[in-house]
């Protein structure tokens, strides 16, 4: 579930940029939900929580707050969520380039919004399932392992354990390989039939030789005939 806040004390703007949200969203059949506001009140404030997968589109400037200051309160509570700005007030956006709060982007409400948004959502959303973390409990062991730091998960059949192959780690778990898969992202593609791999990580692909190597320069040959036609 993501949840998107939309802040905007115009309420055509607010409701223009919401149903571009709700455009988007159901094109791309992702669970998610949508708050608005039409100011930074004392509700909205409260309403900034740690946890979850969020996006805020904001505007820079309500009846009782900037939304630059707001956003400062939101890195202090919370440092992964997404800040989207959308506003008419394009002179603030070398002031809000300069603050240190992170923002993904900029966008000129009267400037081409749909398309604008549209392109930062679909960024915000690669951030969100590439800095996703699994937390996992096997044999009384709680794992936590971001998912882009996976380069790919394969079964042993020996000792019938489960391998999460990382940059610098390597899990070995009793979860069966199809579990695993449930929690996986859709950047995580098949290759082999007990091998799945993280596709924003691969390098390069010798299908000749079935090779392929990833951005840390490690190499598997766990590439079959019945799943490299999938790969790109």
């Amino acid at each position: 579930m993501i949840e998107i806040i939309i802040c905007d004390d115009d309420k055509g703007s607010r409701e223009a940029v919401g149903d571009l949200v709700k455009e988007f969203m159901n094109s791309r059949k992702i669970e998610y939900s949508v708050k608005k506001y039409a100011d930074y009140d004392e509700k909205f404030i409260r309403d900034i929580t740690p946890g979850g997968k969020k996006i805020y589109i904001l505007d820079i400037e309500t009846p009782s707050r900037s939304g630059i200051d707001v956003a400062r309160i939101i890195r202090r509570r919370d440092v992964e969520s997404i800040i989207i700005f959308v506003t008419g007030h394009e002179k603030f956006s070398k002031l809000v380039l300069k603050k240190n709060i992170m923002c993904l982007t900029f966008i000129n409400k009267f400037d081409n919004l749909k398309e604008e948004l549209k392109l930062a959502l679909v960024d915000a959303l690669n951030f969100l399932e590439n800095n996703k973390v699994l937390r996992i409990t096997d044999n009384g062991i709680t794992y936590s392992i971001r998912l882009n730091s996976i380069l790919y998960i394969t079964r042993d059949s020996t000792d019938r354990r489960t391998i999460v192959e990382c940059d610098k780690n390597e899990y070995r778990l009793k979860m069966s390989l199809t579990d695993m898969r449930k929690l996986l992202g859709s950047n995580f593609i098949q290759t082999h039939r007990s091998c799945f791999v993280n596709e924003n990580r691969i390098d390069t692909i010798d299908h000749k030789n079935r090779i392929i190597t990833f951005d840390n320069g490690e190499m598997i040959d766990l590439l079959s005939d019945t799943y490299r036609k999938d790969l790109k």
